[in-house]
């Protein structure tokens, strides 16, 4: 009799947790297949979506998703087909509502190219990530043109709940935002201008140094103007203006940006061993600067058959040329020497950039306003370079154009011009001398007898 109750109780509780389970599971797993309708805002400027998205991967090259629940609680299916066979695309699907009574135009962007979080070696380039959208009702999203961004015109009836699956065509997922038109386009006119104000600054601080350079050879100048015009370069490919000024397409801005890095980190370089004229050193010192320097050109070369790895050796060797440099400074500094107190405040500032671009790339600090804010950085060093540099422009001492030691010529003319004020001395006291004499013996006085009696 005790042992049929104790059966009894142990199935009014199996009961009893099966039907729990059949209350709690279901939500659950709806809720795990059906994704939540971001409602979309008429006033709203932007909306971010990669946050808000649910990422697929490995799922083939068909998908089979639940769509979001429409205004009536329907809840249905959709499948999307990659666009290319084969590649095993990652999928990142959304959705939206429109909660009012009027037709609302967004436009989907995806950045091709982002510096926050894009690495130091291999970093992210430009490159396609967004194939194409695909809708769970109506028609297709209308591809928009653009160079530096993949952008898809979205449209959403009154009252419609639409689910979006956004075929990926990159590994990394990327920065999805849903703007308004005329707030998009006002935000590129705004960024356009503060891109036009940069590039007037360097482009005529490059030219100025090269203009000095034709008054006064001195190598500094040159290899000053050089930097210049490689940050020149670098910022005519960031801003898109580089596929505007010759006819390339922007499949290979990529690239171009990796090539403008190395060079940029060249002309770094370069200028480090003029200005502080390391060729006045030892020999093997001076070997071991030229080699480093032409291993950072050679990296533009190798850019255009891996701009990956250019790029990121080329971001890796900006931070060892600023910590060379910083010993270099230090050590000439403390022995008094002019250039390298003067060149202080500008590589202090570099040091400072150099800090905000690593946590940038590496994804500790983000948002729109730190691009801008690094590149308006690096218009400020390239400024106090030049002031730093102008300064020796109408320095009457030191020696010409030379990125060596002096040559025999040039040792000759010192040799020469070094002895002359002491000849000339010794010439006027004995000039001095002779004149004495000569105004003593017209006046009558004898050298041999003393004037006192």
């Amino acid at each position: 009799m005790l042992r049929r109750q104790g059966r009894a109780g142990l199935c009014v509780l199996a009961y009893a947790l099966l039907l729990a389970l059949s209350l709690v599971l279901p939500p659950l797993a709806g809720g795990a297949l059906a994704i939540e309708a971001l409602p979309v805002e008429p006033d709203a400027p932007k909306m971010e979506i990669t946050t808000k998205g649910e990422l697929y991967e490995g799922r083939g090259d068909r998908l089979q998703i639940e769509t979001a629940p429409g205004p009536d609680g329907y809840i249905g299916r959709m499948a999307v087909q990659a666009s290319t066979p084969g590649t095993d695309p990652s999928w990142l699907v959304f959705a939206l509502a429109n909660p009012t009574d009027k037709r609302i135009v967004r436009w989907l962007v995806a950045p091709r190219y982002t510096l926050a979080n894009s690495g130091v070696f291999r970093p992210e380039l430009d490159a396609p990530r967004i194939r194409a959208v695909t809708p769970s009702l109506g028609f297709r999203p209308e591809p928009l043109q653009s160079d530096r961004a993949d952008m898809f015109r979205l449209t959403l009836e009154p009252g419609q709940t639409v689910t979006y699956a956004a075929e990926l065509a990159s590994s990394r997922v990327p920065q999805l935002t849903l703007w308004t038109p005329k707030f998009y386009q006002a935000k590129q006119q705004d960024s356009m201008l503060f891109k036009g104000v940069l590039l007037g600054i360097t482009g005529l601080l490059a030219i100025f140094l090269t203009a000095i350079f034709a008054a006064n050879h001195r190598a500094i100048f040159p290899a000053t103007a050089l930097v210049a015009w490689a940050a020149l370069v670098y910022f005519c490919v960031d801003f898109g203006f580089w596929n505007k000024l010759f006819p390339v397409g922007p499949d290979r801005t990529a690239t171009y940006r990796a090539a403008a890095e190395a060079g940029l980190a060249a002309s770094l370089a370069l200028f480090l061993y003029t200005f502080l004229r390391i060729g006045l050193w030892h020999v093997w010192i001076r070997t071991v600067f030229w080699v480093w320097i032409a291993a950072q050109f050679i990296l533009v070369v190798v850019a255009i058959v891996d701009p990956q790895t250019a790029a990121g050796i080329a971001r890796a060797s900006t931070i060892l040329i600023a910590g060379v440099g910083t010993v270099l400074i230090a050590y000439f500094a403390l022995r008094g020497q002019d250039r390298a107190l003067s060149l202080i405040p500008s590589w202090m500032l570099l040091i400072v950039w150099l800090l905000g671009a690593s946590m940038i790339v590496t994804g500790k600090l983000s948002g729109e306003v730190v691009g801008s804010s690094l590149i308006a950085g690096l218009v400020l060093i390239l400024v106090l370079l030049g002031f730093t540099v102008t300064q020796f422009a109408f320095h009457t001492g030191g020696s010409a154009m030379s990125l060596g030691p002096p040559s025999l010529v040039q040792m000759k003319s010192l040799a020469v011009d070094g002895p002359a004020p002491m000849c000339f001395s010794g010439m006027r006291a004995a000039i001095s001398s002779r004149s004495a004499m000569r105004s003593r013996r017209s006046s009558g006085w004898n050298p041999g007898r003393s004037m006192f009696p």
